[in-house]
Order: structure tokens, then sequence, then C-alpha cells
């Protein structure tokens, strides 16, 4: 990805963030309301699925949050907050996959 790709992503995200804080100022009342049971097994799925090609986009952001959960679960925020820039990261390759294909 270019820095000039980066920066048009990155402002897009900039206002979408923006526009959903108006019109949601109150974003959740909790990080998940799912069991770390819950959590595990689809963790556990999903990297059964990952594991081997086709590589899909949406299980690899899938497998992201669950990563983030998980840490987030067992109080390893710091950890969560690196899943979640994983999963950012992950959308960004999801949008340069899709203006690609424009």
């Amino acid at each position: 990805m270019t820095s000039t790709k980066f920066i048009e992503y990155s402002k897009m995200i900039e206002t979408e963030f923006a526009n959903a804080c108006i019109k949601h100022p109150k974003f959740c009342d909790a990080v998940t309301n799912k069991s770390e049971n819950a959590v595990k097994k689809a963790l556990t799925d999903l990297r059964i699925d990952n594991s081997g090609t086709p590589y899909y986009a949406d299980q690899i952001l899938h497998e992201e949050i669950c990563e983030a959960l998980e840490a987030y679960q067992q109080g390893e925020k710091a950890h969560c907050l690196q899943e979640l820039a994983q999963c950012a990261a992950v959308i960004l390759r999801m949008m340069e996959f899709v203006d690609a294909e424009q």
C-alpha cells in the first residue's frame, strides 16, 4: 500500500469515525456479551478455517476480533489494543483489495 492510499483510507476512516460519534454518542455498554468459552470456541474454529488456502478476508478479520476479545476477557488490555490495531490493519488491507477491484 502506498502512503498516498494509506492517507486516503485514513481520511475515510476519520470521517466515518466522526460521523459515528455524532450519530451514536453512546457507543456501547460493554466490549462483548460473549462468554470466554464462546470466544475460545470461535477462535479455535477460525484458526482451523484459516490454516490453509483459500484465504478469506472476513475470516481473518473475525479471527483478529476474537483474539482481541480473548485478550480483553483475560484482562490483557495492552494485548487487546494490539489485536484491535491488527483488526484495523486487516480492514485497511480489505479496503486496498476492494479498491483494486474498482
